[in-house]
């Protein structure tokens, strides 16, 4: 966090986390049949909610069951989860984005952290990504979504600037139209606000929105984790 934030602090976050994430939350649980992999979740001392793909300690409880998907891959958000190993490369990339999203997210009231993870998730921080599916930028922009916001060239969508003001105010808009519900925001972001309404404005059974979802808030929540000690 480099600063105050006018709307939305880490405090605001994590007490949206509490009171609507949970809801998310009893959407997926509603779903576990529907899709594959394994994720557990715990709620810390300070409110924040963890997710691991196994249960680290007692405090884990399953949030989605691994098993096979009743979904049709075609039916899967048109991105793939980013994030690697951390690299020279890939923390230079980090930090020159770092104030480009905090003036972003100054500028429209968002919380750093939330912004942060999404380009984490969708890019890992890589400003000339594009996906399979034309997805570009740091924030994965899709074209018609970029042009919404002002976009109009290939080069506007991999200029950081203004792909991230961009990519920031649609969240923002999300955010809005979810009531605030942060879970459901990133389940419109990754899948579309259509998809997303025709399954009752409840996180679809898709199994890439059903891990990104968890993905981002785990990465909002705890933007900058301990490192594990070396073994022996």
């Amino acid at each position: 966090m480099t600063g105050p934030l006018p709307h939305r602090c880490v405090g605001t976050l994590r007490r949206h986390l509490l009171r609507h994430v949970l809801a998310g939350i009893a959407g997926m649980a509603a779903m576990l049949s529907s899709h594959a992999a394994d994720v557990y979740v715990s709620t810390a001392e300070d409110g924040s909610l963890r997710y691991a793909s196994e249960p680290l300690d007692v405090s884990y409880q399953l949030l989605l069951r691994d098993g096979p998907s009743s979904v049709a891959a075609a039916d899967a958000g048109p991105r793939t989860l980013s994030g690697t190993a951390s690299s020279p490369a890939r923390e230079a990339r980090r930090r020159a984005l770092q104030p480009i999203v905090a003036a972003a997210a100054s500028r429209h009231g968002m919380a750093v952290e939330l912004v942060m993870a999404v380009i984490e998730t969708e890019s890992d921080f890589d400003p000339a990504a594009v996906s399979p599916a034309g997805a570009r930028g740091a924030m994965q922009l899709m074209p018609a979504t970029g042009l919404q916001y002002g976009l109009r060239s290939v080069k506007d969508f991999h200029d950081p600037t203004l792909n991230i003001d961009a990519g920031v105010r649609h969240l923002r808009d999300l955010l809005r139209a979810a009531g605030d519900n942060t879970a459901l925001a990133l389940a419109m972001y990754n899948a579309g606000r259509g998809k997303v309404a025709r399954h009752g404005d409840r996180i679809p059974p898709f199994r890439e929105t059903m891990l990104y979802v968890p993905t981002v808030l785990s990465r909002a929540t705890n933007p900058h984790p301990p490192a594990r000690s070396p073994q022996p």
